[in-house]
């Protein structure tokens, strides 16, 4: 039986295992069997998403930020893999499970006809705006409630309420950075402001400041959310070229974005925040130590889903 203190944990793990598997809808949409999609789920969040959030998440993981062994030391040297609330854990892990689905079940009928391939497209823009937003506010869940887990990996005294209101105004900007860029993209490049481009955007710019979200400046954050946008666009662009059908754009918002937030940490994370995050004090930033712990981290999770 769990203890009492472990439900919040269990209940916020569950969400964002849910998270992952629905991630792998948006790419497989309109050409999958519901009885397919519950057993790629299943094998998803039993066998593949489990292994991942204990290599990065657990207290004994391999590039865990929390896992040192009796001397202090972590596998990956200094701090680990840093991915505060799931750019790489999630977000990944979702979309190149889901960039694999697309390419077993083929592009749907239309796909790659400019005379038909009106009929593609989704039905409501209402109805998307309306889930974005929803998303959205769900994100501070994701990641300003991240820093409980921070709290209880140290338990050190940290201000950790504060590091949960920095964490709400670095989410913001990265998504407004993320939503202008590409509603800009499209009006200068497509002629018109495309909503659909600019939703994507919004997610594109959340999905990338997650994993740094609580590590960096606000005008880290700014710059995340605007090389997210740019980032979403080639790999939606990328896919459509090469013949890989993904409705939602899922892997370019998701897997795209989130190597992206994954690699942002080693590159714009400052030693006092992730002081103030995780409670330990060191030069792996400067020394160029945490984008290579980034990497490593950001390769194994690729290479365990595909």
């Amino acid at each position: 039986s769990c203890e009492e203190p472990s439900f919040h944990s269990f209940f916020f793990q569950w969400a964002f295992a849910g998270a992952a598997a629905t991630i792998v809808s948006g790419s497989v949409a309109e050409r999958c069997r519901l009885e397919a999609y519950f057993i790629y789920t299943i094998v998803l969040t039993t066998f593949v998403y489990p292994v991942v959030v204990h290599w990065v998440w657990s207290g004994t993981g391999w590039a865990s930020a929390f896992y040192a062994n009796d001397k202090g030391e972590r596998y990956l040297k200094e701090n680990g893999m840093i991915d505060f609330a799931g750019s790489g854990v999630v977000h990944m892990t979702g979309g190149f499970a889901g960039l694999i689905g697309a390419i077993a079940l083929g592009p749907r009928k239309y796909f790659g006809d400019p005379e038909n391939e009106h009929k593609l497209r989704g039905s409501s823009d209402l109805l998307c705006a309306l889930g974005v937003a929803i998303l959205w506010m769900g994100w501070y869940g994701f990641n300003a409630g991240s820093t409980l887990g921070a709290a209880a990996g140290y338990g050190t005294p940290f201000p950790y309420i504060a590091v949960a209101a920095k964490v709400c105004v670095t989410t913001t900007i990265a998504a407004a950075m993320g939503a202008i860029c590409t509603m800009l993209y499209s009006r200068i490049v497509q002629g018109y402001f495309n909503l659909g481009l600019c939703l994507n955007g919004v997610l594109a710019g959340l999905v990338s400041v997650t994993a740094p979200c609580s590590v960096i400046e606000p005008w880290a954050a700014m710059m995340i959310g605007i090389i997210g946008s740019f980032v979403y666009i080639g790999a939606s662009n990328l896919i459509k070229m090469v013949g890989v059908d993904d409705p939602l754009d899922a892997f370019p918002v998701h897997g795209a974005c989130g190597m992206w937030g994954v690699l942002s940490v080693g590159i714009f994370a400052t030693r006092s925040n992730i002081s103030r995050t995780y409670g330990f004090d060191n030069n792996a930033v400067e020394s160029g130590n945490q984008f290579r712990n980034q990497l490593a981290g950001m390769g194994a999770i690729i290479c365990w889903v595909v």
